[in-house]
């Protein structure tokens, strides 16, 4: 966890300045507790981008290709920062099992619920995986979002990165059947982000 923090103080602020990033709603971030962020998902640095605001550190799912494709260094660097691989479009019960033992213990889980990077400002579609997450844990969701006119290029880009109030279990289920009630969750963040998406900078 310290080197966490270390790199986090190290490349925060330079990925800030490349990239000209601004914050919005950081008052939201609790301080405490169990927590799933979900956010929209732009580029390969997004999770740098989102825990800079932090004071605890982000554990984030992240593609078994990135470990599995890019070497030993990478994978071991992952791992060091907090990241845990999850097999895509499976039932992955080890990276489930992963994310419930973050949220019991009080910590805080990323996820990018599209799955992968939408490179364009399409609407937010999220995928259902986390809904049953905070089901199972009780952990509140704070929707965030990340917002770029094209895409992101050193330099060249302006980003502002938003974060809503939090949405507790009982906001997005409403104690009907599991898959309604999946559904009506993940339709509950897309509105969440999309609404914040809209405000552009």
């Amino acid at each position: 966890m310290r080197l966490y923090f270390l790199l986090l103080r190290l490349l925060g602020p330079l990925a800030r300045l490349i990239f000209c990033v601004r914050y919005r709603g950081t008052e939201h971030i609790p301080r405490e507790g169990p927590l799933i962020v979900c956010c929209n998902h732009r580029s390969v640095i997004d999770p740098l981008l989102l825990a800079v605001p932090f004071r605890r550190q982000l554990r984030f799912m992240a593609k078994s290709e990135l470990f599995e494709d890019h070497g030993r260094l990478a994978a071991w660097f992952l791992r060091t920062v907090g990241a845990f691989p999850v097999q895509r479009d499976k039932g992955d019960a080890s990276s489930l099992k992963t994310a419930m033992e973050i949220l019991q213990e009080g910590g805080v889980l990323g996820i990018f619920p599209q799955g992968r990077v939408i490179f364009d400002t399409s609407p937010f579609q999220p995928k259902a995986g986390f809904a049953l997450l905070a089901e199972k844990s009780g952990a509140p969701v704070l929707p965030a979002s990340i917002y770029c006119e094209g895409e992101l290029l050193r330099f060249r880009s302006r980003v502002t990165i938003r974060f809503a109030a939090p949405l507790s279990a009982g906001e997005l289920f409403s104690g009907e059947e599991a898959r309604g009630g999946l559904r009506r969750a993940s339709n509950r963040l897309a509105k969440e982000i999309n609404g914040m998406l809209e405000e552009k900078h």
